[in-house]
Parts: C-alpha cells; structure tokens; sequence
C-alpha cells in the first residue's frame, strides 16, 4: 500500500466509524433492531479502528515524525489529507488534533527548506487549524492551558504572515494565493480573540478593534489593490465588517465599553448596506438571517434599539430556523438565538411569556442536533450549547437543567446517555442492599433516614455523574486512532466540567461533589482530579457508590466501550476484590457477594441495560415528531 492509499483509507475509515456510532434512527422499524444495530456497529468500529492504528503505525505516522525532508509526493498528500479533515471556513472537521499534526509537519518541512511560498502556506494552515482547536478545547473547563497555548500557536503563525503585510514586503511575493493569505490573514487573525479567556485584559479588546481597522483599511488603497488586482477585495471588506459585527457575541462577552460599542456598531450598519448592495456577488456566504442578527445585537449594545423591539428581532429570527437544514448559519440562529435571549432575562424574573419562548426553543435546539448529521459543525455546535448550559435558565412547567442535559446527552452521543441511566441503577442497587445491611453509614446522606428519599437523591446524582462529557463528545467518538495525551487529559476534565454545571443551577447542585469524585481512587492515590479529596467529600459515601457503579457499567459494556469486550459481571467482582481499600471502598465487597445484590446487578447490566437501548431509540424516534 502506497503513503497515499494509507491516507485515503485512513479518511475513509475515520467516517465510516463516525456513521457507525451514530446511525440515523430513520433506518430502523423498531427499538431491537436499534439496539442489536448499535452492538453490531460498535463490534465493527472495534475491527476498523484496528486497521486504522496499523495505517498510522506503518504509513502515515513515520512520514509525520521522520526527521527527513518531505519529499514533493509526501507533501501532496499530507495537504490532500489536511483539506480532508477540515474546512476552516465552513468549520466542517472530521479530527481537528490529528489535522494538528498534519499541518505541523508541512510547517516544520518548509521552515527546513527556507520556502517563503510554502512557509506562508503552511502558517495559513496552521492560523485556521489553531482556531478550530481553540474553537474545540475553549470550553474545556477548567480553561486548561490548552486553550491559551492553542490561540498563542495561532496568534504566532499569522503574525508570522502578516510580517508580509507592509506593500514594499507584500511585492516580494509572487501574485495569487500567497498574496491573498496574507490580505485574509489581516482580518482572520481576529478570531483568535473571538472569546476570552483566563488571563486575558481589558486591552484585548482594543487590540481587536485595532486589527479589524487596519484591515478595512486596505480596499481603500490603490496600492494594495494593484498588488493584488484579483483578490476578492468585497468579500474582504464584507468579511472584515462581519468580524466586527459578531465579536459583540454572547451580549457582548469581551466587555467592548460604550464607546466602542457605538464604533462597532457604525460599521455593523455598514455591513448592512454592503450586503444589501453586494448580494449577488457574497451569495452563499451568509444569510439575511445571520447578517440581521449580528446587526441588531450591536444596534441593542450600542444603544439605539431597547430591549422590547431587540427581543421581539430575536423571536422573529428563531421563528424562522429550520430544522433540516445544517449549514453554518442555520447552526448559529438555532443556537445562539436563544442564548441571546437569554441573556437578555433576569434568571430571578422571569415572565410566564418568557418562560415559554425559552422552553419552547430548548425544545427545539434538541429536536436539532437529533436530527443533524454527525459529520460536520460538531465543535461550533459544542461550543455553543456548552454556554447555553452555563446560562441555562429553569421556569416552571419547563424543561429542567438535569432532562436538558440528559436529551442533549442521548442525541449527541446515547451509549453516554444509557451508561448514565445504567450506573444510576446500579449505584440506587447498591445504596438500597447497603441501608439493609448498614442504615448507619447514611446518617450524613441527604433524605435520611427515608431509604426512598436516599434513593431519589443518588440516582440523579448518578445520572448526572458524566454531564461534563457534553462538552467534549468530539474527543469520546474519537474511535478511529489512539488518543493523544493532551485528549486524555481533556476528558479527565470532565469530572471538573460537569460539576461546575451542576454547582451553577439550584436543583443540581448537590450533585456535584458526585460529579467531580467519581473517578477518584477510594485512598485519594489514583484516578481523577488530583486535586479532589475524598477524605474531605461532604458525601463520600455516595460517590463511594457512584464511582463503583460508574466501574462496574464501563467494564461490562461492549456497545459504549467499543475498544475492548465487555467483562463479566464476575470478572469485575474479581477486580473489585484486587482493588478494595485502594480503588473500591472495601464494604462494597460484602454487597457484591450477597446473592441478592447479584442478580439484581446481573438484571441490570444485561435485561436492564437492552432495555435502555430500546427506551433510548423510543426517546429519539419521539424527537423526529
């Protein structure tokens, strides 16, 4: 097999098993036929990422760490490879750290070659892939250094490029794309500053404004204009305006202060005009809807529309979404919308009208991402709902922050939402048989000394345990490859992730000790966070359960866990016994060898367990109605 073959059937396979682990429900007749599909896929995603590893182990791994110059072949396909995983504009990716990697070796290979032509490429490269990182890890809580390294990465790489941006240095190069990368990367590098992050000043914003400015500065130059005679000199102008226009995102997360509010608001009405005047010539660049959108935001921050007709705006452009279609823009109305209006809200204040319209495009956002294909704007999407859930507002009569998550959790990913409903289950088993045999060890459980109470509590705790993974679900379907390290290291911060989520809403909170503990050592000595105690939880004994719950439904799944088969209930007795007193509290061990608490857990993990499958395939059928 040739280096380019490998990487072909490498692309192949990576899609194949995305469409494996998430089959639209619309080719199923039934529940059980749902269900043995799902235990089919993931036994073939098992075979497949296998043929995968040994593609990127005997081909596609020693081209990217050789320390050899590439040669002109390897280069054509490492690029093929590149546009294959990731559409930068569009946000289409298919394995953004991977791609990372790609675009590093095309970096490193031209700097080795002094290749102006090719260095300037290869930084385009890396500016677009270092923001679809950002756009992916941002949200990882806590905000690890990931994220700030990912936009220094960027920020270093454009203004590499943008070295080239004074008129006598831009003459240098050779017309055509590499000139042009230059012109994008004067705008482009502003969205390495779309969100903030820890650490980051008041003078960012400044900056931003500054880089934009510059920017639509340059159509305005006969100069520039005749050093790149055909460069799309109004998609740039139009682009550049649209930054400005988007950068008040979030009711204006970065803090722009009122002065610059009404400066970024002059140039979203001159957006306005150009797409109005240039439609034709931008057709498939954005929609009335989104381009409206952004206006009227900064037309509310900047003062000259009130509140009343701004969310009046924000209902007639949610009214219009539709749920079949899955482009970029669709994707930010459906989302975004609804968290701009809800940003408007007094969370201890609602109206009954606003309550329904927020409920209603809850509702809606889930009905959505149901129906979305897999492939596509996952990390835009991602990032976009994590915020939501960190602004999540709960009104009487609706829709709780525990079901949201839980919805959001069987529509992106349901062998997450089943091991949820499974290990809550298994941990109300285990807390029931325990009362019996010892009600003392619950005098500091919540509802004690009522066992139904006890019972309530630790199941939604158990089935909030892995809300956190909401946020990095690109990361748990990544089937294809190996994980990297920095990977690992993002979905052990799901136990911080989901705790801090449920710490923010009043009926969730108590979850979250449960949430941040489950994967902690009983000694304190192993599992995650570090910095997690489990000498000071307030409820130990509850995430003592948990967290031999949550073991116990891994170990024996063989649908979410598709990298290796499924154990038996026996054979994680067997392990529950090599770890009691350092893993596993060791009074779990006296429940386990009660024969009672036996079959009940043996019920669960298989009768139990095939029937989540099929109550999760009734679940998603009734959100296609």
């Amino acid at each position: 097999m040739t280096f380019r073959e490998a990487a072909n059937k490498f692309v192949e396979l990576t899609i194949w098993i995305t469409e494996l682990s998430s089959p639209q429900l619309t080719i199923f007749d039934n529940a059980e036929s749902y269900r043995e599909k799902l235990l089919i896929n993931f036994h073939r995603i098992r075979d497949i990422a296998q043929i995968n590893t040994e593609l990127l182990d005997n081909y596609i791994f020693p081209v990217l760490e050789s320390t050899e110059l590439l040669t002109e072949e390897e280069i054509s396909v490492l690029q093929e490879l590149k546009d294959k995983l990731l559409d930068a504009y569009s946000m289409d990716n298919l394995d953004i750290p991977f791609l990372y990697q790609v675009v590093l070796r095309l970096c490193e290979d031209a700097e080795r070659k002094q290749d102006t032509e090719a260095i300037i490429r290869s930084l385009d490269d890396n500016v677009m892939t270092s923001y679809a990182l950002l756009t992916m890890v941002r949200r990882i809580y806590p905000y690890c250094d990931s994220a700030i390294i990912c936009r220094e990465w960027g920020l270093n790489a454009a203004k590499r490029i943008l070295e080239y941006l004074p008129a006598e240095k831009l003459k240098t190069l050779p017309e055509g794309p590499v000139r042009d990368a230059v012109l994008i990367n004067s705008r482009y590098i502003a969205t390495l500053y779309e969100y903030p992050l820890p650490g980051d000043e008041d003078t960012h914003t400044e900056e931003i404004l500054q880089i934009l400015r510059r920017a639509l500065s340059l159509p305005d130059s006969p100069e520039y204009r005749s050093l790149a005679p055909d460069y799309d000199w109004i998609s740039h102008e139009f682009r550049t305006l649209h930054y400005f226009s988007v950068i008040t995102i979030f009711h204006n997360l970065y803090g722009f202060n009122q002065e610059q509010l009404e400066e970024i608001n002059g140039y979203a009405k001159r957006l306005l005009k150009v797409w109005e005047r240039e439609q034709a010539h931008l057709k498939g660049r954005n929609t009335d809807e989104t381009i409206l959108f952004a206006a009227t935001r900064c037309a509310y921050l900047a003062g000259e529309m009130d509140l009343f007709t701004y969310k009046a705006t924000l209902r007639a452009l949610g009214a219009k979404t539709r749920e079949d279609n899955f482009n970029a823009d669709e994707m930010q109305l459906r989302t975004s919308v609804p968290i701009e209006y809800i940003l408007t809200l007094d969370p201890e204040n609602v109206s009954k009208e606003d309550g329904e319209i927020i409920t209603e495009y809850y509702r809606r956002l889930i009905r959505y991402i149901h129906r979305m294909p897999k492939l596509g704007h996952l990390s835009f999407l991602l990032t976009e709902v994590n915020f939501l859930l960190e602004h999540f507002i709960e009104v009487e009569g609706g829709i709780s922050f525990e079901t949201m998550c839980m919805e959001l959790l069987v529509a992106f990913h349901p062998p997450t939402y089943v091991h949820s409903m499974s290990v809550a289950d298994i941990s109300v088993c285990l807390a029931k048989h325990l009362f019996k045999k010892h009600p003392e060890m619950f005098e500091k459980a919540p509802g004690y000394p009522d066992i139904k109470a006890i019972e309530d509590f630790v199941w939604h705790a158990a089935a909030c345990h892995d809300i956190g993974k909401i946020s990095i679900v690109e990361t748990i379907i990544t089937y294809g490859r190996p994980l990297y390290d920095s990977e690992i290291d993002w979905i052990r911060a799901h136990a911080e992730a989901g705790a801090a989520l449920l710490s923010k809403h009043e009926k969730t909170k108590a979850y979250a000790e449960v949430a941040l503990g489950h994967q902690r050592w009983y000694d304190g000595k192993g599992g995650y966070p570090e910095a997690y105690d489990p000498e000071k939880a307030n409820n130990r004994l509850l995430v003592d359960l948990v967290a031999c719950a949550d073991c116990l439904d891994a170990a024996t799944d063989s649908i979410g866990r598709s990298y290796k088969q499924g154990k038996t209930l026996d054979e994680f007795i067997r392990e529950l016994e090599e770890g009691s007193g350092t893993r596993y509290a060791p009074f779990l061990l006296e429940l386990f060898r009660d024969e009672d608490v036996y079959e009940e857990l043996n019920f669960i993990l298989i009768i139990g367990r095939d029937e989540k499958y099929r109550h999760t395939y009734k679940t998603l059928s009734s959100l296609l109605h």
